[in-house]
């Protein structure tokens, strides 16, 4: 009798992941395959959660040790992470990115997070990262290093501009982007000098709902940069400094809200990060590149499933579910099908177009 044709959901995600050199032995790439498997599944980071969906007959407190023993010993290669994001992009683009932080308490232990994402589709994909030993913002000198890194593995030709909110300013920061070749479209403070005066001077007769650019560049923080403003209907002015003329520059800083959805998916809407007991900066980034992985692959589903059967649209415009939240709940389907019916020919073939989403063809 014919033997029914099946699918391992592991020995896919694992095939996918050893197209790329991570440097992991066998069974440590193995046990990566296993916990993006299990972080779709749960939604949540903490070891004890996803070691209850890790295979083999170990009692669940031996795998919750293993998992605390690869947290605290392997490392994931952040070129490598960042070659298998820009993956997916096409490699004709520049590409926008995008600079933020996050930061949450754990006890009396401040997490904090400067991250630099990179904009594909209208989705902010985390690149790289630092872990601020403080709570607050950053340093020019912490952005710097970040910026550098970064460079190795996206050149200056290959980035649109980098988008910040107003966190994010300082002469020696302005004067190392300019020197990198990175063109900069970060919001300013009011009371920011401008051409010698404080920006709000500049567009203090600014009517709502407007939109004003200065005619010239002028200099901010030591370099020439094109300043504009808009007034939204509550009388809020927005500053902007950049390359961009005009509306162009508005319309791309509009786009550094994506990196906001990036965090929400990454905490309560989506990995419940806040969540995890690691602390040690080298654990915990371990973690993010995991969260990673995860969130990239439910991009991709979630982007194409969205192709196949648009979501629901809002009132404001936006999906009533973000394109990760339908990749999320699109992999739970199809590997809850594979456990139910793993010899019925759909089920297979619907997760198999799932995992052949972790490669860029």
């Amino acid at each position: 009798m014919k033997t029914p044709p099946t699918c391992s959901p592991h020995s896919t995600v694992l095939a996918h992941l050893a197209t790329h050199p991570w440097g992991l032995r066998a069974p440590t790439l193995a046990l990566l395959a296993a916990l993006i498997l299990a972080l779709v599944q749960r939604e949540d980071v903490r070891l004890t959660k996803l070691a209850a969906h890790l295979p083999g007959k170990a009692l669940h407190s031996s795998k919750v040790k293993q998992l605390h023993r690869f947290f605290k010993h392997i490392r994931l290669p952040e070129d490598v992470l960042a070659r298998f994001v820009l993956s997916f992009a096409d490699p004709l683009e520049r590409l926008w990115l995008v600079i933020d932080r996050t930061n949450w308490r754990l006890g009396n232990i401040e997490i904090n997070i400067l991250l630099v994402a990179v904009i594909v589709h209208g989705q902010a994909l985390p690149l790289m990262w630092t872990l601020l030993p403080h709570g607050g913002s950053s340093s020019s000198a912490v952005r710097n290093t970040l910026m550098e890194r970064v460079l190795q593995v996206l050149p200056a030709k290959r980035i649109a501009g980098l988008l910040g909110d107003r966190e994010f300013i300082g002469k020696k920061w302005f004067r190392f982007l300019n020197k990198a070749k990175v063109a900069p479209c970060i919001r300013l403070k009011g009371n920011t000098k401008v051409g010698g005066m404080p920006v709000w001077a500049l567009f203090k007769g600014i009517p709502a709902r407007g939109v004003y650019w200065w005619y010239r560049p002028l200099m901010v923080y030591g370099v020439p940069l094109r300043v504009c403003a808009v007034r939204d209907a509550h009388g809020h002015v927005l500053y902007v400094a950049t390359l961009e003329h005009g509306r162009h520059a508005l319309e791309a800083y509009s786009k550094r809200w994506s990196i906001e959805c990036l965090f929400k998916h990454w905490k309560g809407s989506g990995f419940d990060l806040e969540a995890t007991h690691l602390s040690h900066p080298d654990r915990l980034s371990t973690l993010l590149a995991l969260v990673t992985l995860t969130s990239v692959w439910a991009w991709r589903v979630g982007e194409t499933e969205h192709e196949r059967a648009p979501g629901s649209v809002l009132a404001h415009g936006r999906l009533a579910l973000s394109v990760v939240r339908y990749g999320l709940n699109t992999l739970k389907l199809a590997l809850v099908n594979l456990l139910w019916t793993p010899s019925e020919p759909r089920s297979i073939s619907q997760f198999l177009a799932c995992a052949g989403k972790l490669s860029p063809t």
